[in-house]
């Protein structure tokens, strides 16, 4: 099932414009636990967005929804999203997909670094992305579950002129060679990012260096660049991710 937050981030993702549909969204996803209880009129209010475009876009959103169409289906598909986890989560153990995966690391060194990680998300307001456009699109069904926990997870977009980064925020670098990373810190230094907590995840072994090190955590992943071989560890990587973060934060095991 094609659940809204799912369109939602669709569009929020593959946006160029900070538009009135983009500060929409943007509220969505900041706000997707309080939505239920958020009225048409908050979020106008709160936003400053035309309520024609508003309407338009929630229009487009649906089969010709209103705004109570819109936050009824919202509601319900929060809750069949939850149903579609709790579905695909039983049975999965973190420690079964380690087993199985590669690493440099051994596989309880590998489960409690991801498990600071997932710390790590849980304690900061805010989750950015920050990477190509498919190691990206590869972190979107971690992306959309941690939104269904509640947690604020989003993609770097250089052209929303809100996106300043604080220490309420983390960085996920998404960069094989760590060049991206590197380059982001020079290039968008005016985003304060150093203020943010940093987490690298690369093949590059050069970063996990102390006197190389350009971010607060590097997971290093095993391989010379091989962009295939990196989309593959990304997606366990992600996946492991979102289960320890389901399993520990969200059913408190």
């Amino acid at each position: 099932m094609d659940v809204l937050l799912s369109r939602i981030l669709k569009y929020l993702n593959g946006a160029l414009f900070y538009d009135d549909s983009y500060k929409f969204c943007t509220y969505i996803v900041d706000h997707y636990l309080e939505m239920e209880n958020i009225t048409k009129q908050q979020i106008l209010s709160d936003t400053g967005i035309d309520e024609r475009n508003m309407d338009d876009f929630v229009r487009r959103l649906g089969h010709n929804f209103d705004w109570e169409a819109f936050h009824r289906t919202f509601v319900e598909h929060h809750l069949t999203r939850l149903d579609q986890i709790r579905g695909r989560m039983v049975g999965l153990r973190a420690e079964d997909l380690v087993k199985n995966m590669k690493k440099d690391l051994s596989d309880e060194d590998m489960l409690n670094y991801v498990s600071v990680i997932c710390e790590e998300i849980d304690f900061h307001k805010r989750t950015v992305i920050v990477g190509a456009l498919y190691p990206m699109s590869i972190a979107v069904e971690f992306q959309t579950d941690l939104i269904t926990f509640g947690k604020n997870v989003v993609q770097f977009h250089n052209y929303d002129p809100t996106m300043r980064f604080t220490e309420d925020d983390l960085l996920i670098f998404i960069s094989a060679t760590g060049r991206a990373m590197k380059g982001f810190l020079r290039e968008r230094n005016n985003l304060n990012p150093e203020a943010a907590t940093s987490l690298l995840i690369t093949q590059n072994p050069v970063y996990t260096r102390e006197e190389h090190r350009i971010s607060s955590f590097v997971l290093r992943l095993p391989g010379r660049y091989d962009g295939l071989d990196f989309n593959y560890q990304l997606m366990q990587i992600f996946d492991l991710l979102r289960i320890q973060y389901y399993q520990k934060y969200y059913l408190g095991m």
